[in-house]
């Protein structure tokens, strides 16, 4: 195996310095997450916060830096009606009682990008950047079943490399079902337990560029109640979606 390029040990220490689940950590914890020599991630991150995209907290954690969060601001702002999707969210949630949110295909990759979570102490967890499985989840096979045959294939490369054929011919029928009801279905294959119900979210060729989706643990959110959310569900996502371009 080649040796990761200097380049790449720095994309790993920003990504595992600004998203790992116990964010903000200490130089040594960030070395080991990243897979690369403290010594190597002492010059990373001296580099990293002399150019203001990372930060050195008071307790000797690693915080995103101003330039950073210029960055990263500056790219959700380009992003689809992100105002409109948080909106979205909130009411899915509002409604259902349970967390909703919102992916966008950004490149192969869908990205979280709007997220609400109810009130109760049980529930699903997922982070706004979180990358989304395209293949094991409700708002990943909503995507798929709503992409031209050679982006679909790239999103699953994407995710599972030389797999992605195999992978396409098991999601096949699920994917046929979910492009004739309109929206997939995920039983306990994101997470063991996990009951979600997505929709595809199409630009005006009808191909998909993100989605909405309700989870919640299957033993709260029931087949009954996830089938009384569909019709909100629908409503959010014609809402958000143009109108189908004429093919006259």
């Amino acid at each position: 195996m080649a040796r990761p390029s200097y380049l790449a040990r720095l994309l790993d220490v920003i990504d595992v310095a600004v998203t790992h689940e116990r964010a903000p950590l200490p130089m040594s914890e960030i070395a080991a997450a990243a897979g690369v020599p403290v010594s190597t991630a002492s010059r990373l991150l001296g580099l990293l916060g002399e150019h203001g995209f990372l930060v050195q907290l008071p307790d000797a954690g690693y915080a995103a830096g101003p330039r950073l969060l210029r960055v990263a601001m500056g790219a959700i702002e380009r992003l689809r009606d992100t105002d409109r999707l948080k909106a979205a969210v909130e009411a899915l949630s509002d409604q259902a009682g349970e967390s909703a949110s919102a992916g966008l295909l950004v490149g192969d990759e869908i990205v979280l990008v709007a997220r609400k979570e109810p009130t109760h102490s049980l529930r699903a967890v997922a982070r706004v950047g979180d990358i989304i499985a395209p293949h094991t989840s409700a708002m990943g096979k909503a995507i798929l079943s709503r992409l031209p045959a050679q982006r679909r294939a790239a999103v699953l490369r994407a995710a599972v490399g030389e797999d992605a054929d195999a992978t396409l011919d098991r999601l096949e029928e699920e994917l046929a079902t979910a492009t004739a009801d309109g929206y997939a279905v995920d039983e306990g294959t994101f997470t063991v337990g996990l009951r979600c119900r997505a929709a595809p979210l199409l630009d005006g060729d009808g191909h998909a560029v993100g989605g909405l989706s309700i989870a919640g643990p299957a033993a709260r959110f029931t087949p009954e109640h996830a089938e009384s959310c569909l019709p909100a569900l629908r409503a959010q996502v014609a809402a958000l979606s143009p109108t189908p371009r004429s093919t006259a």
